[in-house]
């Protein structure tokens, strides 16, 4: 139970040390927003229901919006900047 107690405490303080960076970036489109690993001001695109949307990435969700899609990658601009 001592150990149990141990490893709690360490996620919970590796959490809190790693501020937002742990949970990665944010893309942000005209209509859909999700995680993504992609670079800061960099392109990206989220995908929901079969649409795809490209946008620029930040490193915090605006504020009153919800991640309501998935990442999509860089397939529509691959020379885009932070695309590999």
């Amino acid at each position: 139970m001592a150990r149990l107690n141990y490893v709690t405490a360490a996620l919970t303080a590796a959490m809190m040390l790693g501020g937002g960076q742990a949970l990665g970036n944010v893309c942000r489109t005209d209509h859909l927003t999700c995680a993504t690993t992609m670079p800061v001001d960099g392109y990206c695109e989220c995908r929901s229901r079969g649409a795809t949307e490209d946008g620029t990435v930040v490193a915090v969700r605006p504020p009153h919006s919800r991640i309501n899609g998935t990442a999509g990658g860089c397939g529509a601009n691959p020379s885009a900047p932070g695309c590999r």
